[in-house]
């Protein structure tokens, strides 16, 4: 028998096996109960949310022979049944919008659907990626969606609904496919190793189930690739799987960089050449950080909220536990890791950008503490926001080495990462100040220093 990936092996048969999707499935089974089809039907949702699953479902529903009329039950065994699943039904055409563009496409398909179907009780065309579609083509497609012939139905499946014509999306009824929790996953995954016979912990499904950031086609696809490893798999194997920096390196390189009394330098310059040495790509590693500082801020202003974050239960205890954090700094070090992110992809040397910028974070002095700064961090940094969009774009680079860390009505201060931004700034410190109170709404004296 020919071999089946776990996304078609494990491809939801009935509504009922449909995976997160409770709500779409609940609504077409009373539509079909209940005889009340539309002529067409526009399903959309990121990739691996069962839309096309849901497409095929429909079809058969309509079309299942061992009942005399449409069922929210197809049987799966019929000959209809069976030719729909394996894709050869002659009176379901499945259509792929991405390579049938034109509007002679369009029109050829229209031509068809003027015909009785052949084999099945009804005619259902599914166009996939619905938005790639020329103007043209869209527009020759209007009538037909409106009216379309006795016995035939339109499924519109697509990842942009924004990218459709209002005209179309107007004819059609509407299915927003959400994301996947992470509790059906992790139980759909289970119930896939169970069956496949392989040994993996509560963690290890959590990972791939975060990892896929709800799509359960690439859950299903990384469980496979883990599979061929053996019939155990482990979280390491998973981190390995992917690419990514596991969640421990993150939490270390926090630490370093956060709280300099926990760890040295020379402790973070070996945790980088490590990764390095493993083949880690310098951008999988600032993203990396980025995730993790997003957490720790959560961590620590909401250390009972674990579900907000993105990380496993024991990353999350180690993320409550860093007390003495400095938010300013942490502020500090997530927007120098921001602009790395691009700046990344833009130079021929990462691996030496990334370096240079883990030594100016270190370098950064620690900021005075959050008692003695007049504003909240988000106050600071949306004046700050503002203050540089009022400057003059040729003044914009010096003062975005710097942050706004301290603001009152008495007067501001401003920090630069290195003296050679200081030096540059003071020629422009009375447009800043200028720039500042406007924003303020009140003149304030603005402080340079590093």
């Amino acid at each position: 028998m020919t071999y089946q990936s776990f996304h078609q092996k494990y491809r939801p048969q009935t509504f009922a096996e449909l995976v997160g999707q409770n709500a779409i499935a609940q609504i077409l089974t009373h539509a079909i109960e209940q005889s009340r089809i539309a002529p067409a039907y526009l399903f959309c949702g990121s990739r691996g949310t069962g839309k096309t699953s849901s497409a095929r479902i429909l079809a058969k529903s309509l079309n299942c022979l061992q009942a005399d009329r449409p069922t929210p039950n197809p049987c799966g065994v019929c000959e209809a049944c069976q030719a729909i699943s394996q894709g050869n039904a002659l009176d379901v055409i499945e259509i792929d919008a991405a390579s049938n563009t034109g509007v002679e496409n369009v029109r050829n398909l229209i031509e068809r659907a003027q015909f009785a179907p052949v084999q099945l009780r009804m005619k259902i065309f599914v166009l996939d990626e619905a938005h790639m579609l020329s103007t043209s083509a869209t527009s020759a497609l209007l009538k037909t969606l409106e009216e379309p012939p006795e016995q035939v139905v339109f499924i519109l499946a697509t990842t942009e609904p924004h990218n459709l014509l209002p005209t179309i999306v107007s004819r059609c009824q509407r299915y927003d496919f959400r994301r996947i929790k992470l509790e059906p996953m992790v139980k759909h995954l289970a119930t896939i190793a169970n069956q496949e016979q392989l040994t993996i912990d509560d963690s290890a499904l959590n990972l791939i189930s975060r990892l896929s950031q709800g799509g359960l086609r690439d859950a299903e696809t990384l469980l496979e690739q883990l599979s061929l490893f053996g019939s155990t798999i482990t979280t390491e194997q998973i981190w390995e799987s992917v690419g990514a920096v596991p969640d421990e390196h993150l939490v270390d390189w926090a630490e370093s960089l956060l709280l300099p009394q926990v760890s040295s330098t020379e402790t973070l310059l070996v945790q980088m050449q490590q990764l390095f040495q493993q083949g880690q790509e310098p951008i999988a590693i600032v993203q990396g950080l980025l995730r993790l500082l997003k957490d720790l801020q959560i961590a620590q202003t909401l250390p009972h909220s674990p579900k907000l974050s993105s990380v496993m239960p024991e990353i999350w205890q180690r993320l409550t536990n860093m007390n003495s954090i400095n938010c300013i700094r942490l502020a500090e070090v997530r927007s120098q890791l921001r602009q790395a992110e691009f700046q990344l992809c833009q130079t021929s040397q990462p691996t030496l950008f990334l370096e240079c910028l883990i030594l100016d974070l270190i370098a950064i002095p620690a900021l005075g503490a959050p008692a003695q700064i007049n504003h909240s961090l988000l106050d600071l940094t949306t004046t700050w926001q503002q203050t540089l969009n009022q400057l003059s774009v040729n003044h914009r680079p010096i003062f975005r080495q710097a942050q706004l860390v301290q603001c009152s009505s008495k007067g501001a201060t401003i920090r630069f990462r290195a003296a050679s931004f200081l030096n540059l700034a003071t020629n422009y410190q009375s447009e800043i100040e200028q720039a500042l109170s406007q924003v303020l709404a009140y003149h304030v004296p603005v402080q340079l220093c590093t």
